[in-house]
């Protein structure tokens, strides 16, 4: 669970970095409200981790800013590290997701934003800068979600319908033969009649 949290916290943290072109923060406050968020999800997280069942309990672990509502638990952080609100607010991404999950870490900006890794036990930490005008990676990170397609795929082009066999139906109101297409495909030469009686 360190590690994972650890991870997330670098993450968070680099919004907040001197590299960004808006940032004047100072380093020991930005290193304070670090160490505040790692002992505020180490306690959240203490009964909601459970490395046989990593997706267990990952929406109440995970870190969100939806709405203009930074979560809970960076706003605690902030407040116990005397980091201005406006200054997280104007740092943090809007629409961001940060998912902590035992032997793996990953976020999300945007609802339609592709799923990126920050942390995977199985390739170790996934190097990232991000893009701090987009908030979001300049290069994707390791294995990116995408969404699912939604639409459906386009029509093949009209063809005429093909009948192989006629079953002859008749009709009760009229004196009339009808000439039906069964379900087997035929030959393109193939024709519906209709015969009279």
């Amino acid at each position: 669970m360190l590690i994972e949290i650890s991870c997330a916290t670098d993450f968070l943290c680099r919004f907040f970095s001197a590299s960004a072109p808006s940032s004047t923060t100072p380093a020991q406050i930005i290193e304070d409200f670090k160490v505040q968020v790692q002992k505020l999800m180490q306690e959240k997280y203490t009964d909601h981790w459970d490395p046989a069942r990593p997706h267990w309990g990952n929406g109440y672990r995970a870190i969100t800013s939806f709405g203009g509502k930074v979560d809970p638990l960076l706003c605690q952080a902030a407040q116990n590290s005397s980091l201005p609100m406006a200054t997280l607010e104007g740092h943090i991404p809007k629409d961001l997701v940060l998912w902590v999950e035992p032997f793996s870490v990953s976020f999300r900006v945007g609802d339609h934003g592709s799923i990126n890794t920050i942390y995977d036990s199985t390739r170790g930490k996934v190097s990232m800068r991000p893009d701090h005008n987009q908030f979001a990676p300049k290069q994707p990170l390791g294995r990116p979600s995408y969404a699912a397609r939604i639409s459906p795929p386009p029509s093949p082009p009209n063809q005429p319908a093909r009948i192989s066999h006629a079953i002859p139906i008749t009709s009760p109101l009229s004196k009339s033969q009808i000439i039906t297409p069964s379900a087997t495909p035929s030959p393109p030469a193939a024709k519906v009649a209709i015969m009279a009686h």
